[in-house]
């Protein structure tokens, strides 16, 4: 019981690093995705003749 209690205590362990480290990367493709977005959007506002300049 106790081996079983420590596996899962250390996969849980495991499991919060590895989001620990990928989590940075979420901030990073959130940004990028919401340039792209803002891009796209300027883009179909000119090709509709809403030109904003």
């Amino acid at each position: 019981m106790k081996v079983l209690l420590g596996s899962i205590l250390i996969i849980l362990l495991l499991l919060f690093g590895i989001w620990l480290i990928i989590s940075p990367g979420f901030e990073k493709i959130g940004e990028k995705s919401s340039k792209i977005k803002n891009i796209l959007k300027d883009e179909e506002k000119k090709n509709n003749g809403h030109s904003t300049d």
